[in-house]
Order: C-alpha cells, then structure tokens, then sequence
C-alpha cells in the first residue's frame, strides 16, 4: 500500500486477506481491477494460484500482509477505468 499526501492505494503487487463474505477470508496477491458483469471487480491470485474476482459491493475489509514496492510512473496514461467503449 502507498502513502501519497494523506491518500491511501492498493497496490499492483502486494499481499492483502480479504473478507467477503466467505467462510474464511482470502488470501493473495492483487493483481488488478476487471469488470464483472456491470459490477467491478478486484482480481486476486490465491496462495494456490487461483485467480479470484471478487466484486467491490463484497469486500467487507482488506488487510495488507505484504506491501509490494511501487512501479516506476508509466509515461502511457492510465485512464483509471476498468470498462471499455
């Protein structure tokens, strides 16, 4: 996770537990933001290697583990949407 001015972000990379609402929480690392449906989605992949979509509208919390270091600023424009067209 990355401290900017006050401001809070999940980071591409880093180890987080996740509660969603399922028996035990999951546990992986983030690998970014898909659309689900008309929903977004964080994309985990799980210590087995499973890859894990879980809707925003079900995180209940997220627990950083293991905070990756941030990437070098890309000189290509992140729009910051997960939709298309």
């Amino acid at each position: 996770m990355i401290v900017v001015e006050g401001e809070y972000t999940v980071t591409i990379g880093s180890k987080y537990r996740v509660d969603y609402g399922g028996e035990e929480p999951a546990v992986g690392v983030f690998k970014g933001y898909s659309a689900m449906g008309s929903d977004t989605a964080m994309v985990f992949e799980l210590e087995d290697g499973t890859i894990r979509f879980i809707s925003l509208a079900q995180i209940i919390y997220l627990d950083l583990l293991e905070s990756a270091a941030p990437k070098k600023a890309s000189k290509k424009k992140d729009p910051g949407s997960v939709y298309y067209g």
